[in-house]
């Protein structure tokens, strides 16, 4: 066999699965700018980050967001990632109408016996308390 035309099908084989794998992913694209296009003012919605909000204004591809406590931050479309649909069950309070019996003496701890020694403190190493 020619080692031109060896090279060539070597080529066309681990070109098409790249082309078929941009096809899908340019897809999915696709599908999520329809899904940020369709989000309005007042919609719940969730950003890559985890942030969740209200929007309260749009500017073509920046949205306001306002969170639960009432704080408005600016936010670009392309970090929204989903549209958050309400439930309609209601949060699950643990301890909810349960009253325990509290005395009030072990409200106050001492730092001194809380944190017995440096090494018990997180993230400290030993070489950390060589240096002192």
């Amino acid at each position: 066999m020619d080692p031109i035309l060896l090279l060539l099908v070597v080529f066309a084989v681990m070109m098409i699965p790249m082309l078929l794998m941009s096809n899908r992913q340019k897809k999915a694209q696709r599908q999520q700018q329809e899904r940020l296009s369709q989000l309005g003012v007042g919609d719940e919605v969730r950003t890559h980050s985890g942030f969740y909000g209200i929007i309260v204004e749009e500017f073509g591809d920046t949205v306001i967001l306002e969170s639960e406590s009432g704080a408005q931050l600016k936010w670009a479309r392309a970090a929204i990632s989903m549209k958050v649909e309400p439930t309609d069950e209601a949060p699950v309070v643990e301890g909810e109408g349960e009253v325990a019996a509290h005395d009030g003496a072990d409200d106050v701890v001492d730092p001194v016996e809380t944190v017995r020694d440096e090494r018990d403190i997180p993230g400290v190493t030993s070489r950390d308390t060589d240096r002192r």
